[in-house]
């Protein structure tokens, strides 16, 4: 480098020999970059000019150095920067992760310009403003969404946040980053304990004031509105036990025609019910009776207008494990009885509501 003026580099600049403006952009960018060597204004636009007519002509292995010695610096040029940036990710992660002068607009047009991995640097950046985190959570990317939400810098707005607790009932992965955020408000939090594991109802719960706090104010996490237990059976229109619903008629079968099913061995059938109580879709049904814990059951049996006596050996036949008497005396049978007493009708049909409704947003 000492060899030569930046004058002189230009030309070197204009060699039509690959290796000589790999060499000439390695160059500048670690004796004249990297090390913050102080650049007159003329030098400085000199060696930009180089780097613009090399930036599209040398390795990636260059363009990956020039990136990591023009990240953080506050005087490069927007243009050279956006040029790295739409790079591959090997020479873009630098500047989506670290650069102050990539402004939202920059950020938000690259997250919709590019893939997964351009999407994710940008969600480690040290700021991520609530316009650009939105932007990424509409990408419905679980690693997206995950990079995002491990970001305690990320500014998630309250649209966002409603947004990503719809999300996280059919999106499993990113319902523990979500449950993990300082800034999850109380009230989302609580509509996520119906459908999330045991680990995260525990965490949600203690954070929340325990279980008994979450089941006295149910509604309220909701809509404010508590409501007495009850619903019964005779509040549901009976039919025969063979009977099937109709929407539009007024009536549904009675709920012991879902235990009946149970008792039978006909779980095709009991699923079929079990929807019609419900009005669920094919994979939300599904993810409450198998996948979500025992509590998302009593929240859409609750809403439903199953009755408690129904619920319990709705609960025994798909939580005993083949042992309903044992099951009926377990300490895990006697805290979800209670929690389904507790729970109000008004609150689980609003829970219910919302599971319908984030089923319809991923379709």
């Amino acid at each position: 480098m000492a060899k030569y003026t930046l004058r002189e580099l230009v030309e070197v600049a204009k060699s039509p020999n690959k290796r000589d403006r790999n060499l000439l952009a390695e160059s500048l960018s670690r004796l004249v970059l990297s090390t913050g060597r102080k650049l007159s204004e003329t030098e400085q636009n000199i060696v930009y000019d180089i780097l613009r007519h090399l930036i599209h002509q040398v390795e990636m292995n260059v363009r990956r150095a020039l990136a990591e010695s023009l990240a953080e610096r506050t005087d490069a040029p927007h243009d050279i920067l956006m040029a790295l940036a739409n790079d591959v990710i090997e020479v873009a992660h630098p500047v989506l992760t670290k650069s102050p002068l990539l402004q939202d607009v920059d950020l938000i047009r690259l997250i919709l310009e590019h893939t997964q991995q351009h999407q994710i640097a940008i969600a480690k950046r040290a700021h991520v403003s609530g316009d650009v985190s939105e932007t990424l959570v509409d990408t419905n990317d679980p690693a997206v969404i995950n990079s995002l939400l491990q970001n305690e810098n990320a500014e998630l707005n309250e649209d966002t946040f409603n947004k990503l607790v719809e999300s996280s009932y059919l999106m499993d992965e990113i319902r523990g980053p979500l449950a993990y955020r300082a800034d999850l408000p109380p009230d989302l939090a609580k509509r996520m304990i119906g459908w999330v594991g045991a680990a995260l109802r525990d965490y949600l719960s203690s954070k929340l004031g325990g279980m008994d706090a979450i089941a006295d104010d149910m509604d309220r996490a909701i809509e404010h509105a508590v409501e007495d237990e009850s619903l019964t059976s005779e509040m549901v229109g009976l039919a025969s036990a063979n009977g099937s619903a109709d929407p539009s008629s007024g009536y549904r079968p009675h709920p012991r025609v879902l235990v009946r099913a149970l008792e039978d061995g006909d779980i095709l059938r009991f699923e079929a019910l079990f929807r019609e109580f419900t009005r669920l879709g094919d994979n939300t049904f599904a993810k409450i009776l198998y996948d979500s814990g025992p509590e998302a059951l009593a929240i859409a049996c609750k809403a439903s207008g199953i009755d408690r006596y129904s619920f319990s050996d709705i609960l025994c036949h798909l939580h005993g494990a083949g042992d309903v008497t044992r099951y009926r005396d377990s300490e895990d049978y006697l805290k979800i009885m209670e929690y389904f007493e507790r729970i109000g009708v008004s609150g689980a049909e609003r829970v219910l509501d919302a599971w319908r409704s984030a089923e319809t947003s991923a379709l």
